[in-house]
């Protein structure tokens, strides 16, 4: 590689890491922006907006709406049922399904809440042309694995990292 190249590749490595930080800053701050003013997580608020999108969605079919995965829905919802935000019933259509839906109380400080990051990210991603969204998921799949970031288990919703688990 020429001095040339060493320097470009260098330049392009640390704009990749200058998005990345863009990325974990505004996630960072949205999450605490809404834990403080509303004291709601912004993946909690991210689940009762699908949840007021599509009333008496099933834990499976929320981790499908908000891609992630079940067992991170789940705590989203337990927290949220917690507060009184949400609530679990057994469905009308199949009584083996059990289906979540908005209380009035959840309903009532939705509407306090402005659009979150996650929403942003996710409208951003899908209004891209499909080909570099592959090429992007290709790219980042190969990136994580090699920094030895992806682990057997998923990774909670953004915004609710355990106490005392690192970031």
């Amino acid at each position: 590689m020429s001095m040339d190249s060493v320097s470009e590749y260098r330049s392009e490595v640390g704009e990749v890491m200058d998005y990345i930080r863009h990325i974990f800053k505004a996630l960072r701050v949205s999450s605490s922006q809404f834990e403080k003013e509303l004291g709601l997580s912004a993946a909690q608020i991210f689940v009762m907006k699908k949840l007021k999108k599509e009333p008496g969605l099933s834990i499976n079919d929320l981790a499908l709406r908000t891609t992630t995965h079940q067992s991170s829905v789940s705590v989203v919802v337990k927290k949220l049922e917690e507060q009184g935000l949400v609530s679990r019933m057994i469905s009308k259509e199949d009584s083996r399904k059990v289906v979540v839906s908005l209380t009035s109380s959840g309903l009532e400080k939705l509407n306090e809440i402005p659009r979150t990051i996650q929403e942003e990210m996710l409208d951003a991603l899908q209004k891209m042309n499909p080909e570099k969204t592959a090429v992007l998921a290709q790219v980042m799949k190969e990136f994580v694995s090699n920094a030895g970031i992806i682990e057997g288990t998923p990774a909670p919703m953004i915004g609710e990292i355990q106490r005392g688990e690192k970031s």
